[in-house]
């Protein structure tokens, strides 16, 4: 009897194992060539864009500014630099390794304005060292195929995919374990409506399906999506400021000019974004320089 049973058990099991191997291999012969790949893709861009939307929130010199880029490829973003496009400084936002669908880490740009290089105290309203709050505009111009979008973004991340022709790579770095070269060997420019944009320079985000001339896939951060989680974090500030008056004593507040997009609802502080929305957050106390929010 109990052999009789081991082996319908047994029977089941062989069943089952049956079943999950035909439904895996129906989902691999039902699924497009690469897409795998471009899902691993678009989850290492969305897990880089949002921990650089993190670190830039609990930057301490200026909130929303961003990390140098890694230039010498270990992972780490540069304490100082003059550069705004290089690798991804993936240990400095604290990742590990983030590589696209054909195993390439990734790349980075950000605006120029952006820098966490620029002390609080240096940031005086010019062209090249704005107050960084709400009002900020980004610097990396967005392209579709007929050209710019008019839309400029705070910063980029590149997933430079498979080598294409003319394009050489070395080994892996013991560091970091990304290949070794320039930019220029791994990110593409391309020309579009008459104009040249340029990813090696940092400049541009060209957002354009893959083929023989260009498959970088990019994913930018808004200053809208930028500041939504930066103004969280500043809101939070004033709510643990109530014995000061909910008014923040870091230098950032006053240099950067926080309270111009402050008002009081009420029940508590809003700040406006560049597209209209706003984030919220219940405070007992606000900054007396908050005025009313229009209709509270």
């Amino acid at each position: 009897m109990k052999q009789a049973q081991r082996g319908a058990a047994l029977l089941v099991l062989v069943g089952l194992i049956g079943l999950l191997a035909m439904a895996t291999l129906a989902r691999a012969l039902s699924s497009p060539p690469g897409a795998e790949a471009a899902l691993a893709t678009e989850s290492a861009l969305a897990r880089a864009r949002e921990a650089l939307i993190a670190y830039a929130s609990w930057e301490d010199n200026s909130p929303g500014s961003l990390p140098c880029p890694d230039l010498n490829n270990d992972g780490v973003a540069e304490l100082s630099c003059s550069e705004d496009v290089g690798r991804l400084p993936w240990r400095t936002l604290g990742l590990g390794p983030l590589t696209d669908g054909a195993g390439e880490c990734l790349w980075y740009a950000r605006s120029p304005t952006f820098s966490n290089g620029i002390p609080t105290s240096q940031r005086d309203g010019s062209a090249g060292r704005p107050f960084l709050n709400p009002a900020t505009p980004g610097q990396i111009t967005e392209a579709g195929s007929t050209g710019a979008t008019g839309a400029l973004l705070v910063a980029i991340v590149i997933a430079p995919g498979l080598p294409l022709a003319g394009q050489t790579r070395g080994a892996a770095n013991g560091l970091s374990g990304c290949r070794t070269g320039d930019i220029g060997q791994f990110v593409e420019d391309v020309e579009l409506g008459g104009r040249l944009y340029r990813h090696s320079d940092g400049q541009s985000a060209v957002m354009l399906l893959p083929g023989e001339r260009f498959n970088d896939r990019v994913l930018g951060i808004s200053p809208e999506r930028h500041f939504a989680t930066v103004s969280a974090r500043v809101l939070g500030q004033v709510g643990v400021r109530e014995r000061d008056g909910g008014t923040p004593t870091e230098a950032w507040w006053a240099q950067n000019q926080w309270c111009a997009h402050l008002c009081a609802t009420g029940t508590g502080g809003r700040i406006a974004l560049p597209d209209g929305s706003a984030v919220y957050r219940a405070l007992a106390v606000l900054p007396a320089c908050a005025p009313p929010c229009s209709g509270s």
